[in-house]
C-alpha cells in the first residue's frame, strides 16, 4: 500500500528505508529535546505500560502484585536494592513502593531472626527510628486543624513548664521553628540527659542547653526539639503533665495511626516485642555474617516522639500514601487539611522542613527522612510530582546505612531513567 502523504510511489524498500530514517530524525530531534521536557508533560506522554511491550516488565513470582500493572520502574528498583542486599550483607530487609492510589509493592527479604531462621515478612516490626519525626509533625498538624495549636504562636503560651535558657526567645519560639530544628536548641543538649530521663527531663536540658542563635536563625538537628514539640501537643491537647509520654501515645493512636489503619505500630517497645513477627537487629562481622546485638529499646523513652516508632513496611506505606495524597489515607479518612499537610513540606534553613528532607535532584523534589536507633535503619519518602514512594527498613545499621543514604536520589535516577524511555521507545520501535 501506497504512503497516502507522498505524491510519487515508490518501491517498498526505498519506502521503508526513508521512513524508518524519518522517524530516526524525529525521535533524535525529540531526544536533543529531552532535556526541556517537564516531569508533567513526560509523564503526559507516558504510554500505558498494559499495552507497550516496551516499558512492560517481569515481575517475579515472589514479588506481591497489585490488581493493576505496575510501572516499569519497579522492577528495576528490586533489582537494586537486591544488589545492595547481596553486596552489604544486610540480614533483612523491607521494602514498600507507593502511588498515591495504591501500594505498588511490598516485601520481605532476608530474615528477621537469623537464628531461628524466621524470614522477613510485609508485617514485620522495625524500628523505624527518625523517620518517626514527620510523624510526630503530622499529629502537630493535626492539632493545628482542631484549633489547638497554631504553627506560629508563642508555644510559651500553652505551658508554663515551656522555658529557653533566654527569657527572648521563650517568648518567641514557636512550634514551627521547634519541628524545622530553628529553635535555637544544639544537637550537644541531648548529651546532658543521664539514663533513665523521663519526658520532664526533656523540658529541664531544654530550659538549661546555651542556645546558638534566637529563634529561626540557625539550624540545628536535634532530637530534644522534636521530642518537646511532640510533649506540646499533648499539653496542647488537655493532658497532663505527669503523664507526657502515655498522652504522646494515646494521642498519636488516635490523631494519627488508627485513622491512617496502622494497628500493629506503637511506640511501646514491650508491645513490639510481644509481636511474634518482630525484628531482631545485627551488627555486622568482618567476614560478613550477622551478629545479634542485645536491644536498647524501652518502653517509656524520653525522646519517644522524635523516634520511638515500631512499624512495619506495609503500615508505613499506608503513611507515605497519606502524604501523597496530600492528607486522606488510602481507607478513605481525612487525616490531615491539604493546606496544613503542605505547611510540613516547607523547607527552611539546610533544606529541613518539618519532620523532612526536601531537595531538588535532577529536576525532582524529593521529601525524605532517615532514622537510625537500636541498630536498625531505615529511610522514607516520595516524590510528590512524580507519584511515587518509598519505605525501606533494615535490621542492621553497620550493613544498611549507605543504602539508606543513596536510596532517594538512586530511585529519582531511575524514575528520570524510565520516564524518558516510556516517551522515546514506542517511536523508535515503530
Amino acid at each position: 500500500m501506497s504512503n497516502p502523504y507522498c505524491k510519487t510511489k515508490m518501491p517498498p524498500g526505498k519506502r521503508q528505508t526513508r521512513l524508518r530514517f524519518g522517524v530516526w530524525l524525529v525521535c533524535v530531534w525529540l531526544l536533543g529535546c529531552s532535556a526541556f521536557v517537564s516531569p508533567t508533560h513526560a509523564t503526559d506522554l507516558q504510554t500505558d505500560p498494559q499495552t507497550d511491550p516496551q516499558t512492560e516488565t517481569t515481575v517475579a513470582p515472589s514479588v506481591p502484585t497489585s490488581p493493576t500493572a505496575q510501572p516499569p520502574w519497579v522492577e528495576p528498583f528490586v533489582v537494586y536494592i537486591q544488589d545492595a542486599i547481596a553486596q552489604k550483607h544486610i540480614p533483612g530487609l523491607a521494602l514498600a513502593l507507593v502511588s498515591r492510589e495504591q501500594t505498588l509493592l511490598v516485601q520481605g527479604f532476608g530474615l528477621r531472626n537469623v537464628a531461628a531462621q524466621e524470614p522477613v515478612t510485609p508485617d514485620t516490626l522495625f524500628h523505624i527510628g527518625s523517620t518517626h519525626k514527620s510523624i510526630t509533625a503530622m499529629l502537630i498538624a493535626a492539632l493545628v486543624d482542631d484549633g489547638v495549636m497554631a504553627w506560629d504562636a508563642p508555644v510559651a503560651s500553652i505551658t508554663d513548664k515551656f522555658a529557653l535558657s533566654d527569657p527572648e526567645a521563650t517568648k518567641t519560639v514557636t512550634i514551627r521553628h521547634l519541628l524545622s530544628m530553628r529553635g535555637g536548641i544544639p544537637k550537644s543538649a541531648e548529651d546532658t540527659l543521664a539514663d533513665n530521663v523521663t519526658p520532664q527531663d526533656v523540658f529541664t536540658a531544654v530550659a538549661q542547653a546555651q542556645l546558638l542563635g534566637m529563634p529561626g536563625q540557625q539550624y540545628a538537628y536535634s532530637n530534644l526539639s522534636s521530642a518537646i514539640s511532640g510533649y506540646l501537643g499533648v499539653l496542647a491537647a488537655g493532658g497532663s503533665f505527669d503523664n507526657l509520654y502515655a498522652g504522646y501515645a494515646d494521642l498519636l493512636q488516635k490523631e494519627i495511626l488508627t485513622p491512617i489503619g496502622m494497628e500493629k505500630a506503637t511506640i511501646y517497645a514491650s508491645v513490639a516485642q510481644s509481636n511474634p513477627n518482630h525484628s531482631l537487629s545485627y551488627t555486622i562481622a568482618a567476614d560478613g555474617t550477622p551478629v545479634l546485638t542485645p536491644s536498647i529499646d524501652e518502653d517509656g523513652d524520653a525522646l519517644a516522639p522524635s523516634g520511638s516508632l515500631k512499624a512495619s513496611a506495609a503500615e508505613m506505606a499506608l503513611y507515605v500514601r497519606t502524604q501523597l495524597a496530600r492528607g486522606v489515607a488510602p481507607n478513605g479518612i481525612r487525616v490531615i487539611s491539604e493546606t496544613n499537610l503542605v505547611e510540613m513540606w516547607k523547607p527552611y534553613l539546610e533544606d529541613y522542613a518539618m519532620g523532612w528532607e526536601r531537595t531538588t535532584y535532577q529536576g525532582m523534589e524529593i521529601l525524605s527522612h532517615s532514622g537510625a536507633y537500636d541498630n536498625f535503619v531505615s529511610v522514607i519518602g516520595f516524590l510528590p510530582d512524580e507519584d511515587a514512594g518509598f519505605v525501606i527498613l533494615i535490621n542492621s545499621e553497620k550493613a544498611g546505612d549507605e543504602l539508606v543514604e543513596d536510596v532517594p536520589k538512586a530511585l529519582a535516577d531511575i524514575l528520570r531513567r524510565y520516564r524518558t524511555r516510556s516517551v522515546y521507545l514506542p517511536l523508535l520501535n515503530r
